[in-house]
C-alpha cells in the first residue's frame, strides 16, 4: 500500500511528552507510526479541535515521537506553534483513508462530523470492548466512553481492526444486539516487545537482585489496577506466607499505577507480613521486565477480562512458564502453552504456584512446548492490514453501505 493516508498520532504525542512507560496500545500506536510514517499525513485532535500537519511537519513530529529522548518537550514546544497554526482543522481527502490506532476521541459526535466534512475514509482500531463487558471493573465515566467509541464504529466506521477473534466475536455480539451494521472487520495479532536484558549497572532494582536458583519468583505484569486482579494474588501469597513461612516463593508486580490502585496499595500495606515475599515494581523498565522473565518461574496473569495480553506473548517468546485466566483471549495467543485456570478457584492458583515454585510435569510440559510458540510479528500484522486497508480505499461498495447507514 502505497498512497497517502492520515494517522491519529493523538496519543503518541501525549505519552511521548509524559515520559510514562508503554501500554500495550501504545505499542501498537507506535509500530503504527513506523509503519505508516513515509505515506502518513499526522492528524492530533482534543475534544473535537482537529489538526491536519503537512507533509512536511509530519515528517519532523514522525522524527520525535519515534525517537523521543530526553529533549523531546523542548523540541515539541519549538516545532509545535508554528506547525499547528499553519495545519488545517479540515482537509478535503477525498475519500482518503484516517486510521486511529488509539481510543483517542472516536466518542465525540464533533469527530465523526470532522470525518464526514473532510470528505474521509475513518478506520479505526478497536483493542477490546472491556468497559461494556466488564462494567463493574470500571468506572461509569470509562463506560459512556467506550459505549460512545463502539457506537461510533459502527455507525460511522469504513472498517474496524481488532486484536483476536474473540474482541471480533464481542463487537459482532454487541452490534448484533442493538441492531447496528457492522462494517468490515479484520483480525490481527500483535507483535509482543523484543525485550532486551538490562546490564547490572542500568537496572539495579530488578532481576540482579533475584537469584531464581535460591529464591523461586513469580512475575505479574500489568497496570496496577482492579481488573488485573491482583488482589486475588496477594490473598494466595497470604495463604503461602503462612503455609510455606520462610520458604515461601517471591511475587513480583510490575506495573504503573493505574486507577483504583489504591485500594490493591492498601490491602497490601495492612498485611504487613507480605512484604518479605511480594514487591512492586512501579518504575521497571523494558530491560528490568526481560531479566525478571528470564528468571521467573511462572508469568501470573490472573487478569479478569483482556483484549488481548501482550504480557502472554513476551513470556513465551523469552520461554517462561504461564498460569493465565481461563479466557478467550488467552486461549487464543497462548497456542496451547499456558496454563489456563478459572480466577474463581483460588485454591487451584495456590496449588499451580506451589507446584511451580519447584518442579513440576505442567511446567516441564510447558517448557518443552516453547520451541513450537510461533510468535506474532509486525511484519505480519500488517501483511494483514495493507492489502485489507488498500481494499477499503478502493471498494466503493463500502462507501455506499457507509451512507446508507448514516443515512
Amino acid at each position: 500500500m502505497s498512497s497517502e493516508l492520515l494517522l491519529d498520532v493523538t496519543r503518541l504525542v501525549a505519552r511521548s511528552w509524559t515520559k510514562r512507560s508503554a501500554t500495550g496500545i501504545d505499542r501498537v500506536c507506535e509500530a503504527y507510526g513506523s509503519h505508516f510514517r513515509e505515506r502518513a499525513r499526522a492528524v492530533v485532535q482534543h475534544r473535537g479541535v482537529v489538526k491536519v500537519l503537512s507533509r512536511r511537519d509530519s515528517d519532523k513530529l514522525f522524527e520525535m515521537l519515534l525517537q523521543p529522548g530526553e529533549s523531546f518537550r523542548s523540541k515539541v514546544l519549538r516545532f509545535a506553534p508554528l506547525a499547528l497554526a499553519r495545519s488545517p482543522s479540515r482537509i478535503d481527502g477525498n475519500g482518503m483513508l484516517y486510521i486511529n490506532p488509539s481510543h483517542t476521541d472516536f466518542d465525540l459526535p464533533t469527530h465523526h462530523e470532522w470525518v464526514a466534512k473532510s470528505n474521509l475514509r475513518s478506520v479505526y482500531f478497536l483493542h477490546d470492548l472491556i468497559p461494556l463487558t466488564h462494567p463493574r471493573l470500571t468506572s461509569a465515566h470509562a463506560v459512556k466512553r467506550h459505549l460512545g467509541r463502539v457506537r461510533g464504529l459502527l455507525r460511522h466506521g469504513y472498517g474496524a481492526i481488532v486484536n483476536t477473534r474473540a474482541t471480533m466475536v464481542e463487537l459482532t455480539k454487541f452490534a448484533s444486539k442493538r441492531r447496528l451494521g457492522l462494517p468490515p472487520v479484520t483480525v490481527a495479532p500483535l507483535a509482543g516487545a523484543e525485550l532486551q536484558r538490562a546490564s547490572a549497572s542500568a537496572s539495579n532494582r530488578a532481576a540482579p537482585c533475584i537469584n531464581d536458583e535460591a529464591e523461586p519468583y513469580f512475575l505479574a505484569i500489568g497496570t496496577i489496577e482492579q481488573r488485573k486482579n491482583y488482589g486475588m494474588l496477594l490473598r494466595v501469597w497470604e495463604r503461602m506466607a503462612s503455609e510455606y513461612g520462610a520458604s515461601c516463593p517471591k511475587l513480583i508486580i510490575v506495573g504503573q499505577e493505574g486507577p483504583q490502585s489504591s485500594a490493591i496499595f492498601e490491602t497490601y500495606r495492612a498485611k504487613p507480613e507480605l512484604s518479605r515475599f511480594v514487591r512492586f515494581e512501579t518504575g521497571a523498565r523494558d530491560g528490568d521486565v526481560a531479566n525478571l522473565l528470564e528468571g521467573a518461574r511462572a508469568l501470573l496473569m490472573p487478569t479478569h477480562a483482556e483484549g488481548y495480553g501482550l504480557p502472554v506473548v513476551e513470556a513465551l517468546q523469552h520461554r517462561t512458564p504461564v498460569i493465565a485466566n481461563n479466557i478467550p483471549s488467552f486461549q487464543e495467543i497462548g497456542q496451547g502453552i499456558p496454563m489456563l485456570l478459572d480466577v474463581e478457584d483460588e485454591g487451584a492458583w495456590k496449588r499451580a504456584i506451589g507446584r511451580f515454585a519447584f518442579t513440576d510435569h505442567e511446567r516441564d510440559r510447558q517448557i518443552n512446548m516453547m520451541g513450537h510458540f510461533v510468535p506474532p510479528t509486525w511484519q505480519n500484522h500488517f501483511a494483514i492490514i495493507d492489502p485489507w486497508l488498500e481494499s477499503l480505499a478502493n471498494d466503493e461498495q463500502v462507501a455506499i453501505k457507509r451512507m446508507q447507514v448514516e443515512c
